[in-house]
């Protein structure tokens, strides 16, 4: 298994730190290219730092901070 594994299991709503070092919220979760071996997740969040939107795939978060919501 591989340790990026569980970037396939993020929800709408997760916070996340993002490789930038940014905490954000995640406000849509979706496969853009599922046909892809790996497939991952494609994300739209909100920075909490300044609210500003944002898009970008699975691969730019660092990790999930609330696992146990």
């Amino acid at each position: 298994m591989s340790k990026n594994e569980w970037r396939k299991n993020l929800k709408v709503g997760d916070l996340v730190m993002m490789k930038s070092g940014h905490m954000a919220i995640l406000t849509k979760v979706f496969f853009r290219f599922p046909e892809t071996d790996p497939a991952y997740p494609h994300v739209e969040m909100i920075y909490c730092e300044d609210n500003s939107g944002g898009s970008c795939s699975a691969w730019r978060v660092e990790e999930l901070l609330n696992a146990s919501r």
